[in-house]
């Protein structure tokens, strides 16, 4: 990952078409986007796709940053014990769907962009399997609480355990546990598009058993993996830009 005082230099090398603005966030969950609105503004400006990490964002600042984002990337929990023990925050699921909400609402009010048939394409949410130490735990009841808001896309991420963190030394999420995350949902958002991210262990032939299972449930892209079903692709950019 570059950091912003760098990626200037590097995108003027014109090879890019697409970015992926990520970091860490404060302790109301949010990303200090705002803070470097110039350099933003600037790579809106030579139309170079962005998409935002953007976290858990105030309404006002959802106003301010989504003109120059084409894309918004959300991480989705709904266990209120894995935001408070894995993102140390005081917040709920609930804060996560009303910023999903959000962000659809004002990307709705500008119309979207023109090749996009929905403002929710716009915002994509991410769901990290085994999240709270490789063990599943809300996967399901976050999957029950899209239901009704019906996202265009959700993006699959596993837990990787990570050196130097507290999950360093816990098991690969069983990949028949990953399966069944996958199956319900597909059960229960069968009109969503399922996306496999970049996010997940890439150890003893786990990331094509996971190519294989996006297969299986009908994924509409798997980033960095070889896979073949109907109507999906290979991503070579940030997942969210599958289509």
């Amino acid at each position: 990952m570059v950091p912003v005082d760098a990626a200037r230099q590097v995108l003027e090398s014109g090879k890019y078409r697409s970015i992926l603005l990520s970091g860490g966030s404060d302790v109301r969950g949010r990303l200090p986007l705002t803070e470097h609105l110039a350099f933003i503004t600037w790579v809106h400006e030579q139309g170079i796709r962005i998409n935002a990490h953007v976290g858990l964002q105030s309404d006002e600042y959802i106003r301010v940053l989504s003109p120059l984002f084409d894309k918004v990337s959300l991480d989705y929990v709904w266990d209120i014990a894995t935001i408070h023990e894995v993102y140390h925050l005081q917040r709920s699921g609930a804060d996560y769907l009303h910023a999903a909400s959000g962000w659809t609402d004002v990307f709705r009010v500008a119309n979207g962009l023109e090749e996009l048939a929905s403002p929710k394409q716009r915002v994509n949410l991410h769901l990290t399997v085994g999240l709270k130490g490789g063990v599943v735990v809300g996967e399901y009841a976050a999957i029950d609480s899209l239901v009704a808001f019906q996202p265009a896309s959700l993006i699959f991420l596993v837990l990787i355990p990570t050196e130097g963190t507290v999950y360093a030394d816990v098991p690969v999420v069983p990949i028949d546990a990953v399966e069944s995350v996958f199956a319900y949902a597909r059960l229960k958002l069968p009109s969503t598009d399922l996306v496999l991210g970049c996010m997940h262990p890439k150890v003893g032939g786990y990331g094509e058993q996971l190519a294989h299972l996006a297969g299986k449930y009908q994924f509409r892209g798997v980033v960095g993996e070889e896979f073949r079903t109907q109507d999906a692709e290979r991503v070579e950019e940030c997942c969210v830009f599958y289509r």
